[in-house]
């Protein structure tokens, strides 16, 4: 379920900030260079189709982000949540007064105070697009981030596996070569298997869990050894079970 509510937050967030862009960098400044009347005409049903796009995808994206943060996501998903959701407010108290003088019907879309309202206008929603853009930046760094911090911890997952795996492999060999199990990890060391025993990834420490085996089943009943060994880690791996089962 992360998942879906981090691809739902970064995709609405994409939009708004590619389409918020666009608008700045492109329509609006194309619609004035047509004149003053004719970008004022247009503004009408470009403002009432990207309205309903962009309210929906402010709205959609801060509540995914949301949803995502309170999956443990990371808090930078409720902050890029909250500065695409500031659009919003920001539109109804700063940009709607500007607007709906813009679409009076009583306005001489051919005045200077058209002229300056359109504008007011393009600077206004800059700020939405750099809103956008900052919620976008900030939700890229954290999949970046969170990318970064899974291949670190595929990465320990695999040096624990080895560890594990060589650990069982030289236990098995001393206790064929001497007739009868090890006592504990440092025989394997006193008896040149190993120079030094290796640290566990997950705790940074050589605390590994030996396992007593069976007196009944022990290679040497009457002194009975360790013959298999586990990661002293309380944590769970990224497959759902615990390292100490591994």
């Amino acid at each position: 379920m992360k998942f879906v509510a981090e691809f739902a937050a970064s995709l609405c967030t994409a939009l708004f900030a590619g389409a918020s862009l666009y608008i700045n960098l492109v329509e609006h400044p194309a619609r004035t260079e047509c004149g003053t009347a004719l970008a004022a005409t247009e503004f009408a049903p470009s403002y009432r189709r990207a309205t309903v796009m962009q309210v929906s995808l402010a709205v959609i994206g801060l509540v995914a982000a949301m949803w995502a943060w309170w999956l443990h996501a990371g808090f930078e998903w409720l902050v890029g949540g909250i500065l695409l959701g500031a659009v919003v407010p920001f539109t109804l108290v700063f940009i709607f007064p500007t607007n709906n003088r813009i679409l009076d019907p009583s306005l001489d879309r051919n005045s200077e105070v058209a002229r300056t309202l359109l504008k007011r206008w393009g600077r206004l929603h800059a700020v939405r697009t750099t809103l956008s853009l900052a919620a976008l930046l900030i939700l890229l760094a954290a999949m970046a981030a969170a990318a970064v911090k899974q291949d670190d911890l595929r990465a320990k997952e695999a040096e624990l596996r080895r560890d594990l795996f060589t650990l069982r492999d030289l236990i098995s060999q001393d206790t064929l070569n001497m007739q009868k199990a090890p006592q504990s990890l440092d025989d394997l060391k006193t008896a040149g298997y190993l120079h030094d025993i290796p640290e566990d990834p997950f705790t940074g420490e050589a605390n590994w869990e030996p396992h007593q085996e069976d007196s009944l089943m022990a290679v040497d009943q009457q002194e009975p050894g360790i013959d298999d060994v586990h990661s002293a880690s309380h944590r769970i791996a990224s497959d759902g079970s615990a390292y100490s089962s591994w």
